[in-house]
C-alpha cells in the first residue's frame, strides 16, 4: 500500500492563500505589490490553476446535510478534477512555485499560518491519489472534508470567505483605498500611543499570519528597547528601582524560542515602550 504524502508545492489552494496573505502585507507596507502580479498571471480566467482552485473552493464552501450527500459531491468534484488538463496544470504549478521562489523566500512563505490547512491538505491528497493507492488514508481525507462541510459548522467562516472573495475582485486602486482608510482609522483610534507603539501594532496587524516577518521585526526592536533601558538605568539613583529596571530588561522575550507571536507578547512589548517613555520623562 502506497504511503501518501502531502506537499505544499503541489497544493494550489495553499499556494494561493500564501500569495493572498503576502499581498495583504505588501499593500500596507508599499504601493507596489509583487504578489498581485503573480496572482493575476497564474489565477486569471481560463488557467488550469484557476479551474483547480475553483474545485478546492467548492469543497471548502459547500455545506452538507448528510454524509451520503457529501460523499456523492466529493466523487463528482474528483471526477471534474480528472478532466482538467493534467500536464498543463503541472506545468503551470511548477512555474508558479518557481516564480514565488524567485520573488520571495519560499521557505518563509511556507511558514505562513493557513487556517484551513488540514482540509486543504486532505483535498489535495484526494486530487493527487487514486483509491487503490491507499483506501484507508483517502477515506480519512474524505472524512476531514465532510467534517469541515457539515451544516452545523460555524457560518461565520463562510461569510469571511465571501468577504475575502469580494475584496479580491476589486481593482487594485480600490484595495489600496480600503487599506488606507483602515490605516487612517487605526491611527485616529490609537492617537494616544507613541510612534513606536503604533509601529509595533501596525506591524502585528499586517503580519499576524506571517510569523517569520513578525519575528524579524521584533528581533530588531528588542535590542533597541534593552539599550534604552540600560541608558535610563544609569541615571536612576534609587538602587531598588535600578535593579528592577535591569531585571525587566533581562526578562524581555526571546523571539527565537517562539513558535508563534501571541497578543500577550505584543502587549508586553507595548508596556516596555511605556516604561521607556516614562523613564525618559523623569530624566529630561
Amino acid at each position: 500500500m502506497k504511503k501518501l504524502k502531502h506537499s505544499k508545492y503541489k497544493n494550489t489552494a495553499i499556494l494561493f492563500e500564501m500569495l493572498v496573505r503576502k499581498l495583504t502585507s505588501e499593500t500596507l507596507s508599499s504601493n507596489k505589490s509583487v504578489a498581485i502580479d503573480i496572482i493575476k498571471k497564474y489565477f486569471g480566467k481560463n488557467t488550469e490553476l484557476a479551474k483547480e482552485l475553483h474545485l478546492y473552493n467548492t469543497l471548502i464552501k459547500e455545506q452538507f446535510k448528510t454524509d451520503a450527500r457529501a460523499l456523492d459531491y466529493i466523487r463528482s468534484v474528483k471526477a471534474a478534477h480528472k478532466n482538467l488538463n493534467q500536464s498543463v496544470l503541472k506545468r503551470q504549478r511548477y512555474n508558479l512555485v518557481k516564480e514565488i521562489s524567485e520573488k520571495f523566500v519560499f521557505t518563509d512563505m511556507a511558514k505562513i499560518h493557513i487556517n484551513n490547512y488540514k482540509v486543504l491538505a486532505s483535498i489535495n491528497m484526494l486530487f493527487e491519489y487514486d483509491e487503490s493507492d491507499n483506501p484507508k488514508r483517502l477515506m480519512e481525507c474524505k472524512n476531514a472534508i465532510i467534517e469541515h462541510g457539515l451544516i452545523s459548522n460555524n457560518r461565520v467562516t463562510v461569510k469571511q470567505d465571501q468577504v475575502l472573495e469580494e475584496f479580491q475582485s476589486q481593482s487594485k486602486d480600490m484595495r489600496l483605498l480600503s487599506y488606507q482608510l483602515l490605516v487612517d482609522k487605526f491611527n485616529k483610534k490609537y492617537s494616544v500611543l507613541s510612534e513606536s507603539q503604533k509601529g509595533l501594532l501596525q506591524k502585528y496587524i499586517t503580519n499576524v499570519n506571517d510569523t517569520v516577518a513578525l519575528k524579524e521585526y521584533i528581533q530588531k526592536i528588542i535590542p533597541s528597547i534593552k539599550r534604552e533601558l540600560a541608558t535610563q538605568a544609569k541615571q536612576i539613583t534609587d538602587a531598588a528601582t535600578k535593579i528592577k529596571v535591569t531585571k525587566l530588561s533581562e526578562m524581555l522575550c526571546n523571539v527565537e524560542t517562539m513558535k508563534t507571536i501571541k497578543e500577550s507578547h505584543i502587549l508586553s512589548l507595548l508596556r516596555y515602550f511605556d516604561l521607556v517613555d516614562e523613564l525618559k520623562g523623569v530624566h529630561l
